[in-house]
């Protein structure tokens, strides 16, 4: 029975943080006034709208905020968060539930830009090689130019190397070093 429960967990956790990262990753593209026409953003779209758009009409977004994705995100985290610690026998208290929710959340964010520096800087030691216009460099650039170029100020380019990267992952990965630690 163990097993089945370890099994059970990891489809669990694997299924909800694919899609909850997905809507996170739509709320990072528009955030971020990433092209909505690239066809990786459209499989965004195509993949949330069918829970986005019916939320929306009951919580509409307030100023920039898109409340429907944050509860979207927030409730499927909390779910998952739940029937986690159901499996293992655990009956998670109110306040647990919504730390742990919030915390893995934020965790989650982090995660995305972290991953989203990295590949953009190991694609960009590819330049040189023609890639032509890339649907996935145009996204990375659009996520990751406004923590870059905080960074470019501060550590200007060396030559032909842009260190502002490796700051950002550096920052990136201690935040996600003291989030974790919680």
């Amino acid at each position: 029975m163990h097993a089945a429960n370890n099994v059970l967990a990891f489809l669990i956790h694997t299924l909800f943080t694919l899609y909850i990262g997905a809507i996170l990753l739509r709320m990072i593209l528009s955030a971020t006034r990433a092209d909505f026409y690239n066809p990786i953003s459209q499989f965004l779209v195509t993949i949330t709208n069918p829970v986005i758009v019916p939320l929306r009409k009951i919580l509409p977004s307030i100023g920039p905020v898109d409340t429907a994705s944050w509860v979207l995100v927030l409730g499927l985290k909390a779910l998952e968060v739940f029937l986690l610690l159901y499996i293992r026998g655990l009956q998670p208290s109110l306040d647990v539930l919504i730390i742990s929710t919030v915390l893995q959340v934020i965790i989650m964010i982090v995660s995305i830009f972290l991953y989203a520096v990295i590949i953009r800087a190991i694609l960009s030691w590819f330049a040189g090689m023609n890639m032509g216009h890339n649907p996935i460099l145009s996204l990375l650039n659009s996520i990751t130019e406004p923590l870059l170029a905080p960074a470019r100020k501060i550590i200007p380019p060396v030559g032909m190397f842009d260190l502002s990267a490796m700051v950002v992952i550096l920052i990136l990965y201690s935040i996600l070093i003291a989030l974790r630690s919680i």
